[in-house]
């Protein structure tokens, strides 16, 4: 049995249309800020909390973003409803991790309603055990997270698999091997920067 940490955005879904126009949508009432393009928001994923804003949005105050924060909420349940973002395999690669017996998890920068928002709108929260983000630990980096699962967890091999270098900083921290895969948001001197290369979701169970 291991227990397999899963990032979100790059990893298990492409939301980045979906987020793109939510923050458009927040914006509406800022003529003062150029609104991002889709491929500035996809290259922000990975970064934790204002940092995500600040290079996507590099003109906004923290006032705004505050604002832009606490307004996309609302519109990104709109743009994530009824949507299948999910990368192709994952739902059945999580099925068959679950049916060996491998415990499921996740570890994003992200926040809790938008850990909440992806599992419960792609209908995947029966997969994942203790589901964790930046925000439910409290930390300050991604290797908070994995440090909390290694603490409800214990002595278990672990797996944390990602697309960008953030997941493989963390792992290296914790002392975890990492799998990048290929077909998320990454680099090529991202992608070699780990343990193991993922051309397809499936492929993480030859790591297991």
């Amino acid at each position: 049995m291991a227990v397999i940490l899963f990032d979100i955005d790059g990893t298990l879904i492409d939301s980045t249309n979906q987020m793109t126009e939510a923050i458009h949508l927040a914006m509406e009432d800022m003529p003062h800020l150029v609104k991002p393009s889709k491929e500035s928001v996809q290259s922000s994923y990975g970064l934790a909390g204002n940092a995500f804003w600040r290079k996507a949005i590099p003109d906004a105050s923290e006032e705004d973003i505050r604002a832009i924060r606490k307004k996309r909420h609302h519109h990104l349940e709109q743009t994530m409803a009824g949507q299948d973002v999910l990368f192709d395999g994952i739902r059945e690669t999580l099925e068959t991790l679950t049916k060996q017996g491998h415990i499921v998890s996740t570890a994003s920068n992200c926040g809790v309603h938008y850990l909440n928002l992806v599992l419960d709108s792609q209908n995947i929260r029966s997969y994942f055990t203790s589901p964790k983000c930046l925000e439910s630990v409290q930390g300050k980096q991604k290797a908070d997270i994995l440090a909390a699962h290694r603490e409800e967890f214990g002595a278990v091999e672990y797996l944390m698999v990602g697309d960008r270098s953030s997941d493989v900083e963390a792992a290296r921290i914790q002392q975890m091997p990492v799998a990048i895969c290929r077909f998320g948001f990454g680099t090529e001197q991202e992608w070699n920067s780990a343990d193991y290369q993922l051309e397809t979701p499936m492929d993480v169970l030859k790591y297991v």
